[in-house]
């Protein structure tokens, strides 16, 4: 009986799987449906919890925009400039200072009266003028002078006599002359007075007052010389433009030396 009915258990089971196994498959749900079932469900309750946190948290804050592309430099334009702003800025030049207008007396220029004396009567014309020049070493005061009428000079007192004769030697010698041109006499002033002067002849006994010399230089310049012994103090007379005739031009100066006023 035992035997049997454990048999038969065994039996029952094995009759009811059989069953279930021929049962028709269209009875039963597909596994497919079921897993897409299973995800529906959980895609809802994801959805759920996300727009319960999104209320929770409020509408999102924007952030700021992202910054614009800077254009290539090959395109970027430049800034422009106003023309107006470079003309203001253009420097200025600065004016040139005009030379100093000469005095209208040209004596007093001189600051050594003796110089004055000596070269007096050759300032009187109305286009002359005269500036100081820096003085050489054996010099004490040198002023050049425009005479006008194309006539220059210039007048220097010398630091001593030895020096003036020392400079009148240079100029007797021809040493800054062309060769055969220097002639060279004592001179005097005429009828006590100082405006006029003349050559003391050879062989006179009269001393006079120092040397002149005229000569052609080594430039073709001509010139006259003359200094005075008592004061140390010369003269020197220039054509601005000669002539080309040595002699002539020569002559020319002596008769200006002689009388400027004439």
């Amino acid at each position: 009986m035992g035997r049997e009915a454990g048999e038969r258990g065994a039996g029952g089971d094995a009759t009811a799987a059989a069953r279930h196994a021929l049962a028709p498959v269209g009875s039963r749900p597909p596994a497919v449906l079921v897993v897409l079932a299973a995800l529906l469900v959980a895609g809802t309750i994801v959805a759920s919890v996300v727009g319960t946190l999104s209320l929770l948290r409020g509408p999102a804050v924007a952030g700021p925009p992202p910054p614009a592309a800077a254009a290539p430099p090959e395109i970027a334009t430049p800034p422009s400039t106003p023309t107006t702003a470079a003309a203001e800025a253009a420097p200025t030049p600065a004016p040139t200072a005009a030379p100093p207008v000469p005095p209208a007396d040209p004596r007093v220029v001189f600051q050594d009266p003796a110089l004055r004396t000596l070269a007096e009567p050759f300032l009187a014309g109305p286009a002359v003028s005269c500036e100081q020049r820096p003085p050489a070493p054996d010099e004490t005061e040198s002023v050049a002078c425009d005479l006008g009428g194309g006539r220059a000079a210039a007048f220097s007192r010398m630091i001593a006599p030895d020096a003036m004769r020392d400079r009148r030697q240079d100029i007797v010698l021809g040493r800054q002359a062309r060769p055969g041109t220097v002639v060279s006499v004592r001179w005097r002033y005429v009828a006590g007075g100082t405006d006029i002067r003349a050559g003391i002849p050879a062989g006179k006994g009269d001393r006079g007052e120092g040397v002149r010399a005229r000569y052609v230089d080594r430039e073709g310049v001509p010139r006259l010389y003359f200094d005075q012994d008592a004061t140390a103090c010369t003269g020197a007379l220039t054509l601005t433009r000669p002539s080309g005739n040595g002699r002539a031009d020569l002559e020319e100066l002596r008769t200006f030396w002689a009388d400027p006023t004439a």
